[in-house]
């Protein structure tokens, strides 16, 4: 039964201010926690931009001792815009023939570190094709590109990453290209060494724990955990000293929280956990804190919202995908859990 209509039936009861916040079942990881890196996707477009994130994916894949898969997705030409150019136009079937090549042959280069490397070309919608051979092949995780647009060109383009990240049916890592594009064409050393997990403390932003356990244990890396106080443009009318009174204990209360959870981790893992509360906007105060940190990797849930609820709701993923200035891996909630 859904967790909304459990939670319908059941009385609210109030509790004191003071009173701690109950830790969410599974805050800590009892298990080895998916994905069990056997099976990696990677996405390209044959772009600089889209090299990043093959290779990203091919070191992680090596490390891990998982297979890789790249794909490319051939979209087909519209018909109005073949008829201007009918003589230089090629078929979508020639286009995918000598995209299979030019991938086969990048699989062969860039992974000779992972214990297989194959290659699939699918002719359609970017996101759509993506999804479905994560969903045939049972893919334990697709990384992608983020080109990082905002504004109106975000608006009228979309992102393919950001819709993969809502649709897919396992996490998602996305590699910013932005950031790569202005230095040389030399890939930066693979590394994670410290790993930014947002928390929020609902069962499900939890469940971005198990895999940022893993991989600290598989890097050797640390964890921060970061809770945000969302601020509210409201409070400018309240006051300082009334946005001070509320504030300040809600950020001690989190502080006492996280710190718990950072305990727990530490003892169930060994790794290096650290605790931070800041106050603002959730998905800025991600990004800023994983650039100010130096994190190598955000890892976070996702509601994975779709149609109206998508429209009206947004997600601080998709956001902090947006915006990040380092790799970020997004998990589908309830992406793991047993039924």
């Amino acid at each position: 039964m859904p967790r909304e209509s459990l939670a319908a039936n059941k009385p609210v009861k109030k509790k004191p201010a003071t009173s701690p916040r109950k830790t969410p079942r599974r805050a800590v990881p009892t298990r080895k926690a998916p994905p069990d890196g056997e099976r990696i996707l990677a996405t390209t477009d044959f772009s600089a931009q889209a090299l990043p994130a093959v290779r990203y994916a091919m070191a992680l894949g090596g490390k891990l001792g998982a297979s890789v898969t790249l794909v490319h997705v051939v979209e087909p030409a519209a018909p109005l815009a073949r008829m201007d150019s009918v003589v230089l136009a090629r078929p979508d079937s020639e286009i995918a023939a000598m995209a299979r090549l030019r991938l086969e042959e990048m699989a062969r280069q860039e992974g000779q570190a992972v214990p297989r490397a194959s290659s699939v070309v699918r002719t359609g919608t970017p996101f759509h094709e993506i999804v479905l051979i994560a969903e045939e092949r049972e893919v334990d995780l697709i990384v992608i590109g983020t080109h990082g647009r905002t504004g109106l060109k975000r608006v009228w383009l979309g992102s393919t990453a950001e819709r993969v990240v809502r649709h897919a049916p396992c996490p998602v890592l996305t590699v910013p290209t932005r950031e790569h594009a202005r230095r040389s064409s030399r890939p930066a050393p693979f590394r994670i060494a410290k790993i930014l997990v947002p928390i929020d403390f609902s069962a499900i932003s939890v469940d971005a724990l198990p895999y940022a356990s893993r991989l600290a244990v598989e890097f050797g890396a640390s964890i921060v955990l970061l809770h945000v106080v969302k601020r509210f443009p409201i409070e400018g009318l309240l006051g300082a000293e009334l946005v001070g009174q509320i504030l300040v204990p809600t950020m001690l209360q989190a502080e006492s929280d996280l710190e718990r959870i950072a305990a727990d981790l530490r003892q169930a893992t060994g790794a290096k956990v650290s605790a931070v509360v800041r106050a603002g906007t959730p998905h800025e105060v991600i990004c800023r804190v994983a650039k100010s940190s130096g994190a190598d990797l955000v890892v976070l849930t996702t509601h994975g919202y779709t149609g109206l609820k998508h429209v009206w709701m947004g997600s601080t993923a998709e956001r902090v995908v947006r915006h990040a200035s380092c790799p970020v891996l997004a998990v589908r909630e309830l992406a793991w859990r047993n039924p």
